[in-house]
């Protein structure tokens, strides 16, 4: 009988074939990779994970099911559509140079080039249309001239390798607003309101770093890239959150930029508005560099949550190394840390702290009429899901069980009590800015700063789940259901598996009420989308979300019914989308 040793060595020794590109009569390409012998180790997620072709030209896409005679408007998604690219270099052999051809691989799922798609929604005559750009195609031009990433800013990368000698490190390329050339692969949106009206439609896709790329709505084509601190000096900083939060009853989208100095960093929150395009500056946080995905806000407050994930070296290492996880550690004898900042006095008003652990995703954050905040998140007990995502580990099937996030409630208790105490504090942003500084320097030395009030937690879902999305017109408010990404019983029991089944829970009972997954089949992010008219009623509406399907290599989308999870349609689609940790919006025509 074979051990669990012996399972380990063919997952470690599995080496993905290479993608097969090749071009249709209208120019989209379709990637095809070849059959390989993985049936015995049951992981066909692995095929997930290579290069993607791209319709340019709209193709109209068959309907099995119904759709909802009100769902009218576009789904945009983004995610990674390029891992390898193939480059030449010349070797010698024997006294000889000859032309070789060799491969550079992006390390981690986070890091892959962007795939954009588009889907029309016609209700009404039962539609749907689809186009894809991959739109950093001159950015693999670079990548292939210099055998490698040479990194232009901190947080191009999560966690891969630029294959670049030091030289080419110190004089790495100086910024530019050319377009293509910013792999923006996490986040797209169509709330930036950085057009004005009666222009033509745009969409916006963000990163780790502080950079945002425009895209035409229609063709996906980019159009330019800027840097926030080109919209306004005052928004300095290398990292903003690639979750920037779009109030619908101000019309200010909010984010921040991280800007990290030898003696402190800080959060720089900003806010813009389709009346003031250039932005007003809200508040600064001193606190220590950090790794932070997602924030919060509610009407009256916007709330940084700075897990103990903190820059090497006080967070110089941000300026010199590759890649996110090679500049950060983790530090689990200290505190996380929430921030408060009052919208309407524009300050830092207090700040919290509990225990450590790790999150990428906000769920959604209100307050209820006793002065409290309370704000739900998926976290986990430490860092390791980051490392666990590599591509190397996908591709081989992950050798270590996948690390589940648990959603917590903090209560953030008594906001004005607090907020009087703590502009009783002098200089205490200054004490903070001194505690980063000492204690990322020289770790082992535990500053005196003044006492922080306990932001309490309870575990409010018996469940594990990931990319949460809730009813968009629900956020800052109390609510009840959140849906995401979850494990099937099959995959709960099984050594290796990632997430596959799309689910729906109940925060009031604590449980899973509505779970959707089919065999190998691997569902992205779940995009929410309200009927019309129907503010009352919070589930409401459908689920949208590309499904990949392991055994068959090939992708579709699927459309569920919000309150039960059943499949009111679903399309199959023209290429094949690979798995994504990435994000989506949905523009409703109304």
């Amino acid at each position: 009988m074979e051990d669990d040793n012996t399972t380990n060595v063919e997952l470690n020794t599995y080496s993905e074939p290479p993608t097969i590109i090749t071009e249709d009569e209208n120019g989209n390409t379709h990637a095809e990779i070849p059959t390989v012998e993985i049936k015995k180790l049951n992981l066909p997620y692995r095929k997930g994970f290579s290069n993607a072709g791209e319709t340019l030209t709209p193709v109209e896409l068959k309907v099995s099911g119904e759709l909802p005679s009100w769902l009218s408007g576009e789904l945009y998604t983004v995610g990674p559509g390029t891992y390898d690219i193939k480059y030449t270099r010349m070797i010698e052999s024997e006294g000889v140079f000859e032309s070789a051809t060799e491969t550079f691989s992006m390390g981690h799922w986070f890091d892959g080039l962007p795939l954009v798609n588009r889907f029309e929604f016609d209700g009404k005559d039962g539609k749907i249309k689809y186009r894809s750009r991959i739109t950093s195609r001159k950015y693999e031009i670079k990548i292939r001239d210099h055998h490698g990433i040479v990194t232009r800013h901190p947080f191009t990368l999560f966690k891969t390798h630029a294959n670049q000698t030091p030289l080419a490190k110190l004089f790495g390329q100086k910024r530019t607003d050319k377009p293509e050339m910013e792999p923006c692969s996490v986040n797209i949106s169509t709330k930036f309101p950085f057009y004005k009206s009666g222009e033509k439609p745009k969409v916006f896709c963000q990163n780790h770093a502080s950079q945002v790329v425009e895209l035409d709505a229609h063709d996906l084509a980019p159009s330019r890239v800027y840097s926030w601190n080109d919209i306004n000096p005052l928004f300095r900083g290398d990292h903003a959150s690639p979750h920037p939060h779009y109030d619908d009853n101000t019309g200010e989208l909010i984010n921040f930029n991280m800007e990290v100095y030898a003696l402190g960093t800080k959060y720089n929150f900003f806010s813009i508005t389709e009346k003031n395009p250039n932005g007003e500056f809200i508040a600064s946080i001193s606190a220590k560099a950090s790794y932070v995905h997602s924030f919060a806000v509610t009407q009256r407050f916007i709330i940084l949550v700075v897990f103990p994930f903190h820059g090497k070296n006080a967070g110089i290492n941000f300026k010199w190394s590759d890649n996110i996880l090679d500049s950060l550690t983790y530090r689990p004898e200290e505190s996380t840390l929430f921030y408060v900042i009052s919208r309407a006095e524009k300050q830092h008003v207090a700040t919290y702290r509990s225990e450590p652990c790790f999150a990428f995703h906000h769920i959604n954050a209100f307050e209820d009429d006793d002065d409290n905040l309370y704000l739900d998140i998926v976290c986990y007990d430490n860092t390791e899901i980051c490392y666990d995502l590599s591509l190397e580990n996908l591709r081989t099937g992950l050798v270590v069980e996948l690390p589940l996030a648990e959603v917590r409630r903090y209560v953030l208790q008594n906001i004005q009590v607090e907020s009087i105490k703590f502009s009783k504090i002098p200089q205490a942003t200054q004490l903070e800015t001194l505690q980063n500084t000492v204690v990322g320097l020289f770790k082992n030395v535990q500053p005196v700063t003044y006492p922080l009030p306990v932001a309490n937690y309870v575990r409010c879902l018996d469940s594990t789940l990931e990319l949460p999305r809730i009813n968009p017109k629900f956020h800052g408010q109390k609510y009840r259901y959140v849906y995401g990404i979850g494990l099937s019983a099959k995959a709960a029991t099984q050594n290796g598996q990632i997430w596959d089944s799309l689910i729906k829970c109940d925060l009031d009972t604590k449980e899973v009420i509505a779970m959707w997954s089919e065999e190998d089949c691997y569902p992205s992010e779940p995009v929410f989308v309200p009927v019309p008219g129907n503010d009352n009623d919070e589930d409401d509406g459908v689920l949208l979300s590309v499904i990949f399907e392991g055994q068959k290599v090939k992708s579709y989308l699927v459309v569920l019914d919000a309150k039960t999870l059943l499949e009111k349609a679903r399309v199959d689609l023209p290429q094949v989308i690979p798995l994504s940790f990435g994000h989506g919006s949905f523009r409703q025509n109304i």
